[in-house]
C-alpha cells in the first residue's frame, strides 16, 4: 500500500509529486535465513529416514549374537546334562573352571571370595554319586498348578520315634515319610477350615518329628500332631492365632495395629502369607514371618502369641533358629537380621504379657552383604556357621564371632544359574564336615560339602530333575544303624535329599560321598 501527502489539490494539479512512501518494516521470523531453515528440516527428514534402517541394522546385529549366544549356552547346557545325569560327580579342574567362569558373570557380589573354588586334597580325594529314589508325591497335571509343596527333615529317634522323617506339606494334605521305607508313616485329611488356607508356603517339624506346623497364603499357621489313638493319621491341633487368643485381646484398644490404610487388625494376626516358620531346639517357641514385615514368637504349650517385631523394611521371607535361641530373618530389603532373647526384667516389652515366663526377643545385628533380596537362611554347625540364599544366585556364607555384627561373611557359593530360592543344611560326622543344600530357580539341586578343617566347601553334586523351580529342599544324614541293616559299605557317607518344586513334585535323591583310594 501507499501513503499520499494530505494536499489533495497538489496531487489532483500534478500527479508526479505524488510520494509513495514504503510501509513500515516489522520483525517476523522471516529475517531468518529461509536457506539455513530448508538446510535444518532437511537434515531431521533424512534422520528420521535413517533412524528405522539404523534401528533393524542393529537389531539383525544382536539377533545374530543372540544366537551364537545361545548356541553356546546351549551346547553348555547339554554338557552340564551329560555331566550332571552321570552316576558319578567329582571334583577336577575342569568343573572348578566353570564354576569361575559362571561366578565371573554372575550377580553375586565380587568382593566375597568364592569357597567353592578351593581344590584342596580333601575336595580332590573325594567323590560323589547320586541316584533318584523315588516321587513321594506323584501329581496330575490337573491339579499341578496349584499344589506346590515343602518339605522339611526331622530326626525324632532319640525322642522315642522311629528314626529320620520327612514331613511334606500339600494343600491337599500333610504327610511323614520314613526314608529308608519310603512309606507314610502319618498322613493328615485336610479339615473344612483349610479349603480356603491358599497354598502352604512353608512346613517346619515340632517335637523331634511328632508334630508339624505348616504357614498358608491365608496368614495363618496350622499345627498338626499324631494321634494318640491312631499314629497314623495326623490330627489339626489349631490355627494360630486360636480363636480364645483374639477374643482376650480384642475388648482392648491397644491391642489393635494399622496395617494399612483404614484397616486395622490385632498385632497377633500376620496380615499377609506366612512365608517361614521355624521351632526352638526345645519345642516350647515358635517363630513365624510373613510378607507383612513382622516376626511374631509363639508359645507352642498355650499356642498364644507372645511378641510381634518389625523386622525388616520390606517382605520377610525366611527364617531360621540357632539350638542357642537366636534366630535368624531374611528379607526382601536384601538383609538378614539377627535376634536374641533378652530377659524380662532388662526391658519390658508390651506385646510380652507374661514377663516372667517367657523371654522377650531385640535386634542383635544387621548382617548386609547380598545384592538382591534374601530368599532362605540355614543354620549349620551348631550355630556357628549361617547360610543365606537370594537372588544374587549365590550362598554367603557367615561364621560367628564376638563382635557387634555378631557375623562376617567369609565367603559365597556359587554355581546356580538363577536365583537361590532353599538352603538347607545337615549335620555330618565331627571328621567329614557338614553337607549344604541349595535349591534354585534354574530346576537344579546343589549339595556342598563343608571341609573337615571349614576352610572350604567344595559341590560335590549337581542333581537336575525337576521340571520347574525348586522352592523347598531338605538333607539328613543316614545313620550307621541303618546303614549296617541295609548291608551297605561303612566307608561310604550317604545322605538323603529331598526337593519340591513349584509344580507340586517332590523327589527322593540318595547321595553318596565316598572317599577315594
Amino acid at each position: 500500500m501507499c501513503r499520499t501527502i494530505p494536499s489533495r489539490q497538489m496531487e489532483e494539479a500534478d500527479p508526479s509529486l505524488r510520494v509513495q512512501i514504503p510501509p513500515p518494516r516489522t520483525r517476523t521470523n522471516s529475517s531468518i535465513p529461509r536457506s539455513r531453515g530448508r538446510c535444518h528440516s532437511g537434515w531431521w527428514c533424512l534422520l528420521m529416514r535413517l533412524l528405522p534402517r539404523l534401528c533393524m541394522a542393529t537389531g539383525d546385529s544382536a539377533a545374530a549374537a543372540g544366537e551364537g549366544d545361545s548356541s553356546n549356552s546351549g551346547s553348555k547346557q547339554q554338557a552340564a546334562a551329560v555331566s550332571s545325569s552321570s552316576s558319578t560327580v567329582s571334583t577336577s579342574s575342569s568343573a572348578a573352571a566353570a564354576a569361575v567362569s559362571e561366578a565371573s558373570s554372575s550377580m553375586s557380589l565380587p568382593s566375597l571370595p568364592s569357597l567353592s573354588d578351593v581344590t584342596g586334597s580333601t575336595s580332590a580325594s573325594l567323590a560323589a554319586s547320586f541316584a533318584h529314589v523315588t516321587t513321594l508325591c506323584p501329581l496330575s497335571t490337573a491339579a499341578a498348578a496349584a499344589s506346590a509343596a515343602a518339605v522339611a527333615a526331622a530326626d525324632y529317634s532319640v525322642h522315642g520315634g522311629g528314626g529320620l522323617v520327612v514331613v511334606v506339606a500339600r494343600p491337599a494334605a500333610v504327610v511323614l515319610h520314613d526314608v529308608y521305607t519310603m512309606e507314610a508313616t502319618s498322613t493328615s485329611d485336610m479339615a473344612d477350615d483349610t479349603s480356603a488356607a491358599g497354598s502352604v508356603k512353608c512346613v517346619a517339624h515340632l517335637h523331634g518329628g511328632k508334630a508339624a506346623v505348616t504357614g498358608h497364603q491365608d496368614g495363618r499357621l496350622r499345627l498338626w500332631r499324631m494321634s494318640s489313638r491312631a499314629p497314623d493319621r495326623l490330627r489339626l491341633a489349631a490355627a494360630l492365632p486360636t480363636v480364645s487368643d483374639r477374643l482376650r485381646r480384642f475388648p482392648v484398644p491397644s491391642n489393635h495395629v494399622t496395617v494399612r490404610r483404614h484397616h486395622r487388625r490385632l498385632w497377633i494376626e500376620h496380615a499377609d502369607a506366612v512365608s517361614g516358620v521355624a521351632a526352638s531346639a526345645d519345642g516350647r517357641l515358635l517363630f513365624s514371618v510373613s510378607w507383612d514385615k513382622t516376626l511374631k514368637v509363639w508359645a507352642v504349650p498355650s499356642l498364644r502369641c507372645l511378641q510381634s517385631l518389625p523386622a525388616h523394611d520390606d517382605a520377610v521371607n525366611a527364617v531360621a533358629v540357632a539350638h542357642d535361641g537366636t534366630v535368624y530373618t531374611a528379607s526382601a530389603d536384601r538383609r538378614v537380621r539377627v535376634w536374641a532373647p533378652r530377659a524380662p526384667a532388662a526391658g519390658p516389652d508390651r506385646a510380652l504379657r507374661r514377663p516372667g515366663k517367657k523371654p522377650a526377643y531385640h535386634l542383635v545385628a544387621t548382617l548386609s552383604r547380598h545384592a538382591a533380596a534374601v530368599n532362605a537362611v540355614a543354620v549349620g554347625c551348631g550355630g556357628q556357621v549361617l547360610y543365606s540364599g537370594g537372588n544374587d544366585r549365590c550362598v554367603v556364607v557367615w561364621e560367628r564371632e564376638d563382635s557387634a555384627s555378631h557375623m562376617v561373611a567369609v565367603g559365597a557359593l556359587r554355581g546356580h544359574r538363577r536365583a537361590v530360592l532353599s538352603v538347607a543344611c545337615a549335620a555330618g560326622d565331627a571328621a567329614d564336615g557338614a553337607l549344604v543344600v541349595s535349591g534354585a530357580a534354574d530346576q537344579t539341586v546343589r549339595a556342598w560339602r563343608r571341609g573337615a578343617d571349614g576352610r572350604g566347601y567344595y559341590c560335590v553334586a549337581v542333581i537336575d530333575g525337576h521340571g520347574s523351580a525348586v522352592r523347598s529342599v531338605a538333607a539328613a544324614l543316614v545313620t550307621a544303624q541303618k546303614k549296617r541293616r541295609a548291608d551297605d559299605d561303612g566307608g561310604d557317607e550317604e545322605w538323603r535329599v529331598c526337593s519340591a518344586s513349584f509344580d507340586g513334585e517332590v523327589r527322593l535323591w540318595s547321595l553318596r560321598v565316598a572317599a577315594a583310594s
